[in-house]
């Protein structure tokens, strides 16, 4: 299973972090490996192995899947079309003028790209598709409502961006610690914010309404609207 892993994976990673997830999965630490990857990693894994194995996988291997894994599998078989690549890269996607020449809403399967000044940082800026998936997760975790993402987006982008802070021009990672800070901050103002006020920074308020499903056609229109 490991190796399988991290055959999809290879097509995603630059082999420096590769080596250093397999080594950590070898060592059974896989709870570690996680939170260090990003959401579009997770999302292109889960896809790729649902699309490649998940038809042939036993019962009871699919019993180890978990809440989330039995909840997908499910709505796989009872909305296919609206948990397929297409549709999910439309909803949660973003423009990529420079590398796909449109701007089109999609997720790409690439790499991250190095960083340099000039043309070769837009890349890295439109190879970077995990803001999209991470709020919507992050608002469905803490009951918003799917509308609330046309709101919630661009708001947690600034902020996110303002947290970025690199310790060298390679390290990208630094856009992921952000992004995570910005979401432990929006967790801890609904917490000091239950009533709905407006929380520190400028943050969103407190939601009212269960969010229902991140798949809502108000997520395609919020999706437009994210930074990198």
């Amino acid at each position: 299973m490991r190796q399988t892993v991290m055959n999809i994976l290879a097509a995603r990673m630059v082999p420096q972090r590769s080596e250093e997830i397999e080594s950590a999965l070898r060592a059974g630490r896989a709870a570690e490996v996680v939170p260090r990857m990003l959401p579009s990693e997770t999302f292109y894994l889960s896809a790729e192995f649902r699309r490649q194995f998940a038809a042939n996988l036993p019962a009871d291997q699919l019993a180890d899947w978990g809440a989330a894994g039995k909840e997908l599998q499910q709505l796989s078989r009872d909305h296919s079309e609206e948990v397929s690549w297409t549709r999910l890269s439309q909803d949660f996607g973003v423009p990529h003028p420079a590398l796909e020449q449109s701007y089109e809403r999609k997720l790409l399967d690439v790499e991250p790209f190095p960083t340099f000044l000039g043309y070769s940082s837009r890349l890295l800026a439109e190879c970077w598709d995990s803001n999209n998936l991470y709020w919507a997760r992050l608002a469905d975790e803490l009951g918003y409502p799917a509308v609330t993402l046309n709101r919630l987006v661009p708001q947690l982008t600034r902020r996110m961006v303002e947290k970025i802070a690199a310790s060298h021009p390679e390290d990208w990672t630094a856009v992921l610690r952000a992004m995570q800070e910005t979401g432990e901050e929006f967790r801890q103002s609904k917490t000091a914010n239950p009533a709905g006020a407006l929380a520190p920074s400028g943050m969103p308020p407190s939601p009212a309404p269960k969010m229902t499903s991140s798949l809502s056609g108000d997520s395609t229109t919020a999706a437009s609207s994210s930074g990198r």
